[in-house]
């Protein structure tokens, strides 16, 4: 989807920023972003508080609210997905091997769910 919305946004995206902090994701506020994203999949609770006041900061309070919404509902998601046993379909592993490698993706525990 990021991949999708930032070409239709004409947006150039370095999509292994996400796993690299020291790329520069091309994103706008893309290192607040990724702070509250990592915090948020974290255990920290004062980073998390830091990465709230980031992304605050400089995205307000809308932004703020919907990054938390969409972080809440990704990790729903994956929980239900994981918990069920669902796998991902052919035609969504085919088109992502390139950045699920670049990524790392398929080292993820939960990758042994997604890619029987």
């Amino acid at each position: 989807m990021l991949r999708a919305s930032a070409e239709a946004s004409g947006l150039m995206i370095e999509l292994r920023a996400i796993s690299d902090p020291r790329l520069k994701s091309g994103i706008p506020h893309g290192e607040e972003l990724l702070a509250f994203s990592d915090a948020v999949t974290g255990n920290d609770a004062d980073e998390l508080t830091r990465a709230r006041a980031g992304l605050l900061q400089v995205c307000g309070p809308g932004a703020l609210v919907q990054a938390a919404a969409i972080a809440a509902n990704f990790s729903m998601n994956d929980r239900a997905a994981n918990a069920i046993g669902i796998v991902l379909e052919g035609m969504f592993l085919r088109g992502s091997e390139e950045y699920r490698s670049a990524l790392g993706i398929d080292r993820y525990p939960s990758a042994r769910n997604t890619l029987r």
